[in-house]
Protein backbone atom coordinates (compact mmCIF):
# COMPACT_ATOMS: atom_id res chain seq x y z
CA UNK A 1 0.00 0.00 0.00
CA UNK A 2 2.29 3.05 -1.23
CA UNK A 3 -0.88 5.72 0.57
CA UNK A 4 -2.04 4.07 3.89
CA UNK A 5 -4.83 5.82 5.45
CA UNK A 6 -7.12 4.95 7.91
CA UNK A 7 -10.37 5.88 10.05
CA UNK A 8 -8.48 7.30 12.64
CA UNK A 9 -6.26 9.53 11.15
CA UNK A 10 -9.25 11.06 9.14
CA UNK A 11 -10.64 11.73 11.95
CA UNK A 12 -7.54 13.33 13.48
CA UNK A 13 -7.32 15.73 10.65
CA UNK A 14 -11.09 16.59 10.87
CA UNK A 15 -10.63 17.47 14.53
CA UNK A 16 -7.65 19.05 13.36
CA UNK A 17 -9.25 21.35 10.40
CA UNK A 18 -6.89 20.07 8.41
CA UNK A 19 -9.50 19.63 5.50
CA UNK A 20 -9.86 22.47 2.80
CA UNK A 21 -12.76 20.91 0.84
CA UNK A 22 -15.38 18.29 1.34
CA UNK A 23 -13.61 16.46 -1.71
CA UNK A 24 -10.63 16.07 0.26
CA UNK A 25 -12.38 14.26 3.05
CA UNK A 26 -13.82 12.04 0.41
CA UNK A 27 -10.82 11.03 -0.87
CA UNK A 28 -9.28 9.79 1.64
CA UNK A 29 -12.33 7.98 2.73
CA UNK A 30 -12.56 6.30 -0.84
CA UNK A 31 -8.80 5.51 -0.46
CA UNK A 32 -9.52 3.38 3.06
CA UNK A 33 -11.71 1.28 0.51
CA UNK A 34 -9.22 1.14 -2.25
CA UNK A 35 -6.62 -0.30 -0.29
CA UNK A 36 -8.58 -2.35 1.41
CA UNK A 37 -9.91 -4.24 -2.04
CA UNK A 38 -6.17 -3.91 -3.25
CA UNK A 39 -4.78 -5.44 0.15
CA UNK A 40 -7.44 -8.03 0.66
CA UNK A 41 -8.68 -11.20 -1.57
CA UNK A 42 -12.02 -10.41 -3.54
CA UNK A 43 -14.78 -12.57 -1.57
CA UNK A 44 -13.31 -12.40 1.62
CA UNK A 45 -14.91 -11.43 4.84
CA UNK A 46 -12.70 -7.98 4.71
CA UNK A 47 -13.24 -7.33 1.45
CA UNK A 48 -16.82 -7.76 1.86
CA UNK A 49 -17.06 -6.11 4.48
CA UNK A 50 -15.27 -2.95 2.67
CA UNK A 51 -17.91 -3.28 -0.04
CA UNK A 52 -20.47 -2.79 2.24
CA UNK A 53 -18.80 0.23 4.26
CA UNK A 54 -18.33 2.09 1.12
CA UNK A 55 -22.15 1.23 0.36
CA UNK A 56 -23.25 2.57 3.14
CA UNK A 57 -21.01 5.86 2.82
CA UNK A 58 -21.84 6.51 -0.51
CA UNK A 59 -25.65 6.31 0.61
CA UNK A 60 -24.77 9.28 3.46
CA UNK A 61 -22.29 10.99 1.72
CA UNK A 62 -25.53 11.80 -1.03
CA UNK A 63 -27.28 12.94 1.95
CA UNK A 64 -24.57 15.15 2.85
CA UNK A 65 -24.65 16.81 -0.62
CA UNK A 66 -28.44 16.78 -0.61
CA UNK A 67 -28.81 18.93 3.13
CA UNK A 68 -25.95 21.26 1.48
CA UNK A 69 -27.41 21.80 -1.74
CA UNK A 70 -30.99 22.37 0.37
CA UNK A 71 -28.95 24.81 3.03
CA UNK A 72 -27.53 26.83 0.21
CA UNK A 73 -31.48 27.25 -1.31
CA UNK A 74 -32.31 27.90 1.86
CA UNK A 75 -30.08 30.68 2.99
CA UNK A 76 -28.46 31.46 -0.57
CA UNK A 77 -25.21 32.03 0.77
CA UNK A 78 -22.01 30.12 1.02
CA UNK A 79 -21.08 28.91 4.18
CA UNK A 80 -18.35 29.31 6.32
CA UNK A 81 -15.29 26.77 6.34
CA UNK A 82 -15.40 26.33 10.87
CA UNK A 83 -19.34 25.30 9.91
CA UNK A 84 -18.41 23.23 6.75
CA UNK A 85 -15.81 21.42 9.38
CA UNK A 86 -18.85 20.51 11.91
CA UNK A 87 -20.68 19.23 9.05
CA UNK A 88 -17.90 17.07 7.67
CA UNK A 89 -17.79 15.76 11.81
CA UNK A 90 -21.45 15.08 12.09
CA UNK A 91 -20.99 12.87 8.62
CA UNK A 92 -17.88 10.90 9.69
CA UNK A 93 -19.43 10.58 13.02
CA UNK A 94 -22.46 9.08 11.85
CA UNK A 95 -20.56 7.20 9.16
CA UNK A 96 -18.33 5.52 11.84
CA UNK A 97 -21.09 5.22 14.34
CA UNK A 98 -22.61 3.06 11.15
CA UNK A 99 -18.99 1.11 10.80
CA UNK A 100 -18.76 -0.05 14.81
CA UNK A 101 -22.50 -1.25 14.31
CA UNK A 102 -21.73 -3.28 11.38
CA UNK A 103 -18.65 -4.59 13.35
CA UNK A 104 -20.64 -5.59 16.60
CA UNK A 105 -22.98 -7.13 13.81
CA UNK A 106 -20.88 -8.95 12.47
CA UNK A 107 -18.89 -10.23 15.63
CA UNK A 108 -22.21 -11.31 17.27
CA UNK A 109 -23.08 -13.17 13.99
CA UNK A 110 -19.52 -15.38 13.95
CA UNK A 111 -19.94 -16.24 17.37
CA UNK A 112 -23.43 -17.34 17.00
CA UNK A 113 -22.85 -19.14 14.13
CA UNK A 114 -19.35 -20.82 15.90
CA UNK A 115 -21.88 -21.80 19.08
CA UNK A 116 -23.67 -23.38 16.02
CA UNK A 117 -20.89 -25.71 14.97
CA UNK A 118 -20.25 -26.75 18.54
Amino acid sequence: IKNPMDFFTINSKLNDNQYTSAKDFEKDICLIFCNCYTYNNIGSEIYKLGEALELAFNKIWAEKIIFLVKQKEKSKRVQDNDTNSSLYIIYFNTFFAFILFILLTCKKTNLNFRRKQR
